[in-house]
């Protein structure tokens, strides 16, 4: 049983490739020129001599390669969001849905907006709390004075002199030469192993 939340939801006619009917009606040029447009050899069709017997070929060739059915459109994910306290994630995204009519024609789409939830994995708290980190370390970054920070030693110092892990130390030093290009300052070429046995 389907337990998504349906946010929003809109019912549309796509455009599709011609049918046979409308394939059938064009006049042979037309049909010729859409045909090659999908790849079709055009040794091939001009191998069949009969004029009437080449436009079905092509018409078939047409609708094996391009049916009338709006193409498939995979789920978009819209939001992704994350609850430590209830370890579930709710994921909000946008579908599509192709109805076929009592003739088995092409009817309309489906456009939903839906939402539900899943539990959370370990990743997804590893990922969560990797954001927060980052958006930790910019922040103490935005708040610094630059002019204390242009030199190499003074962004180690920054990096470095806190215990944390290499890669935190990694990210800060990163961070923060970040800033300092984005202000117009050198950049300074610091290794993980420098980081490593700073």
């Amino acid at each position: 049983m389907n337990s998504n939340k349906i946010i929003k939801k809109e019912d549309v006619i796509l455009d599709t490739p011609p049918d046979r009917e409308t394939l059938i009606k064009m006049d042979y040029d037309s049909l010729k020129t859409h045909t090659l447009k999908l790849n079709v050899s055009r040794e091939t069709i001009d191998n069949i001599k009969d004029v009437d017997k080449e436009k079905i070929f092509m018409a078939n060739e047409c609708l094996r390669l391009q049916p009338p059915f709006p193409r498939l459109v995979n789920p978009v994910i819209i939001s992704v969001k994350h609850d430590l306290e209830t370890m579930k994630k709710e994921i909000t995204g946008k579908y599509i849905k192709h109805i076929r009519g009592k003739d088995e024609k092409y009817s309309h789409s489906e456009i939903t907006t839906e939402s539900y939830f899943v539990r959370l994995q370990q990743k997804d708290i590893d990922c969560e709390n990797k954001k927060e980190l980052l958006k930790n370390i910019d922040d103490e970054v935005s708040n610094l004075n630059l002019e204390d920070y242009k030199e190499k030693e003074a962004i180690m110092k920054f990096s470095c002199n806190n215990g944390k892990s290499s890669g935190e130390k990694k990210r800060r030093a990163t961070s923060l030469q970040k800033r300092l290009l984005s202000e117009g300052y050198q950049r300074h070429r610091i290794t993980n192993h420098e980081i490593s046995v700073y």
